[in-house]
């Protein structure tokens, strides 16, 4: 088989990593393992894009110049946006379609870039790949495209996570990693904890506007002492929260995958999720469930897992969690990538 020549945006994992730089490091490391692709990084690390401005420019100049100098047979574009000139087959990765939903509040013309302008945009992907069905369903709905031209791709869970070994604090805290943003309703989470005598909430992630909306819900009900808003940190604090918290809480309500939560379960730590599709999907039988902004049905779930630790959901997370692979994911990317250079050819 013909060796394909990927230009893979990896941006996204210069400065300050979210979900997508995440995704884009961990899908890089495994197409390079691979004999089959070449792996051209569309990455500059001395460029920051985290700004309006300076993702704008990422995405319409400075993307396409380093696409168009790759020599790439396959172009793959991992932050959720597309550049207006394509001048080879694009693949899109859609982790969720947030801004698009209404789901983020920003400036106006911020709302309009990542949501009707990149709508548009994303429907001239030759193919756009999601992280689970779920997603695949509202990427579907809300660009009103052929789900045949959407494939599932999934990801994967770093192989640390796995070897987190587990010793809670004492007084115990609830941990909740993600962006400090609206649609992660964390202002629920404060609302449980509050119910909850003696534990802590600890928050871990990029901070909005909304993180004042969640230390004044901590102020009103006063338990601002035991609510920690704690912004990024790296990865080997991260994985010491994990060690250390008694549970994690995840009261999302719009997400298009959920990698918090399954890393928790990699290291055995008990989950409580918002019923959401995606958590359904991704997290299965072995995370505890509660409607959506129900601070009392947040904090009972909360207080039993901590107080009755179920040995067997632990370790059935734990293989669950080892079924999510990035080189998993990199052979459904791949297959994505050579369906749709056969169907260019074909064309």
């Amino acid at each position: 088989m013909s060796r394909l020549r990927v230009a893979l945006e990896t941006q996204f994992a210069v400065g300050t990593p979210t979900g997508l730089g995440v995704y884009a490091s961990g899908l890089a490391k495994a197409l390079r393992a691979r004999d089959d692709v070449d792996v051209v990084e569309l990455r500059d690390d001395s460029f920051d894009l985290w700004r309006f401005d300076r993702r704008l420019y990422w995405d319409q100049i400075r993307a396409p110049a380093l696409a168009g100098r790759s020599k790439a047979d396959i172009v793959h574009f991992t932050g959720g946006t597309l550049p207006v000139w394509l001048t080879r087959p694009a693949i899109l990765t859609l982790h969720d379609l947030v801004w698009a939903r209404g789901v983020n509040r920003g400036r106006f013309y911020v709302r309009w870039y990542f949501g009707d302008f990149q709508r548009r945009l994303a429907r001239r992907a030759d193919a756009i790949l999601v992280d689970t069905q779920a997603a695949r369903v509202d990427v579907a709905d809300g660009l009103e495209i052929d789900s045949a031209r959407i494939h599932v791709a999934g990801v994967g869970i770093d192989d640390p996570f796995f070897h987190i070994e587990r010793r809670v604090d004492d007084p115990p805290f609830v941990l909740c990693v993600g962006t400090v943003e609206r649609r992660k309703d964390l202002v629920t989470a404060v609302e449980a904890i509050a119910r909850i005598s003696d534990v802590r909430l600890v928050s871990v992630g990029p901070l909005t506007p909304y993180a004042d909306e969640v230390r004044a819900t901590a102020v009103r009900l006063g338990i601002s002492d035991r609510v920690a808003l704690r912004g990024y940190v790296d990865d080997a604090l991260l994985r010491d929260l994990y060690s250390r918290a008694a549970a994690f809480v995840f009261p999302s309500r719009y997400e298009g995958f959920g990698l918090p939560p399954l890393q928790a379960l990699a290291c055995g730590l008990p989950v409580v999720a918002a019923r959401i599709p995606v958590t359904e999907e991704v997290l299965g039988d072995c995370a505890a469930y509660v409607e959506p902004g129900d601070p009392s049905g947040l904090a009972v779930a909360l207080s039993s897992v901590m107080s009755s630790p179920n040995a067997v959901l632990t370790e059935a997370g734990r293989r669950r969690a080892q079924t999510f692979t990035w080189s998993s994911a990199a052979d459904r990317a791949v297959g994505c990538y050579r369906a749709t250079l056969a169907s260019a050819s074909d064309g």
